[in-house]
């Protein structure tokens, strides 16, 4: 079978993690995989290990899609290649994927909602919604995900499959040491670590996590954020403003974030909205405690109590107490840990997304 996957972009994000787990997974099973980027932004990372499946990767840039002649080019390759399915992933794949793809006289279109696109902008909704139709088929991470897609976005409630994320737990086998990890970042062994993953976005809330640690008063807590974004100069002056310079880290994306995870004191993930975070299951899949905001794939994740903290979003006081009691009662907290551990391990495999994905996929 010949399988397209269509995606804004290349960046080392969540989408493009599953992006690379899916065609790892279908290339290792004999099917031939394309992908199609159609913005011309990637990580070096992300695309080698793409071609290294085997899989065929064209870069389209916004200057050809601007020009027209990059959606001619691209119209025409796949009506040569004869796809039997096309995979859409992100807004513009969405809808000039989902277009293209319609054009090219592709059998079966599918469509993957990753989050509730609540940021989407009327014009973006509208255009979202007219090329919608053509899906026979929408993915989403997280039931929370299934109203919103519904009602905004509109997908018939008939083509809606839930398929969660997958991780692989082998990969989170063997972390650094405490001692050199802390070297790694200049901080004293003795100090507690708290890590954050993820884009530095409005959306993922690492605002309010600088405010929570503003409150907790302790000099000996520190923050590692890892991850870039359009808000990374305002983050940065947050911590300057608040006094925590010397404590939070900047560490930019990181390759090493298996290794990370499962020697940090506590993990927190205070995003606003999610589809069903990466991120999140990373930390679960590391047995790291875990901190984070009772919102969308986040509870379907967490269970309050029972695999971690779960607090309401934007609430400063809230998080920081919850931050505080994490750090406090270390026992605890490692039993949350390894209990979430637990739930990643039976509930979120690679091999049972992989199989879910083959479904409709109609393999």
């Amino acid at each position: 079978m010949k399988l397209l996957f269509i995606i804004d972009n290349l960046r080392a994000d969540g989408t493009q993690h599953v992006l690379g787990q899916l065609v790892a997974g279908l290339t290792a099973h004999g099917h031939r995989v394309a992908v199609l980027c159609l913005n011309d932004a990637w990580d070096e990372t992300v695309l080698g290990a793409l071609r290294q499946t085997g899989a065929e990767v064209r870069i389209v840039g916004k200057l050809a899609l601007a020009g027209g002649y990059g959606i001619l080019g691209a119209l025409s390759w796949m009506r040569r290649e004869q796809f039997t399915v096309a995979v859409t992933m992100l807004f513009a794949a969405d809808v000039l994927g989902r277009t293209l793809a319609r054009a090219a006289k592709v059998p079966r279109i599918v469509t993957s909602l990753r989050a509730r696109n609540i940021h989407y902008q009327p014009w973006q909704l509208l255009l979202v919604r007219a090329t919608m139709p053509w899906a026979a088929a929408v993915i989403v991470n997280s039931p929370a995900t299934r109203s919103f897609a519904v009602g905004a976005e509109g997908v018939r409630p008939d083509r809606l499959v839930y398929i969660p994320n997958g991780v692989a737990l082998e990969a989170y086998t063997q972390p650094y040491g405490r001692a050199e990890l802390h070297a790694r970042f200049g901080i004293p062994e003795a100090h507690a670590l708290i890590g954050c993953v993820g884009r530095l976005t409005a959306q993922k809330g690492q605002d309010c996590l600088l405010h929570a640690l503003a409150q907790l008063n302790q000099n000996e807590v520190h923050l590692l954020l890892m991850g870039e974004g359009e808000e990374a100069p305002k983050l940065r002056e947050l911590a300057r403003q608040l006094g925590l310079a010397q404590r939070v880290h900047f560490a930019g994306y990181r390759r090493d974030v298996p290794q990370i995870l499962g020697t940090l004191d506590l993990y927190a993930h205070p995003a606003r909205f999610e589809g069903m975070p990466n991120a999140l299951l990373e930390a679960m899949a590391a047995g790291c405690p875990i901190v984070a905001t009772d919102v969308d794939g986040n509870r379907e994740l967490i269970e309050d109590g029972e695999h971690g903290w779960l607090v309401p979003v934007d609430t400063v006081t809230t998080l920081a107490t919850a931050l505080a009691a994490a750090l406090a009662n270390p026992d605890e907290a490692r039993r949350r840990g390894a209990a979430a551990q637990q739930r990643a391990r039976v509930s979120f495999s690679v091999t049972a997304m992989m199989a879910a994905w083959a479904r409709v996929l109609g393999l």
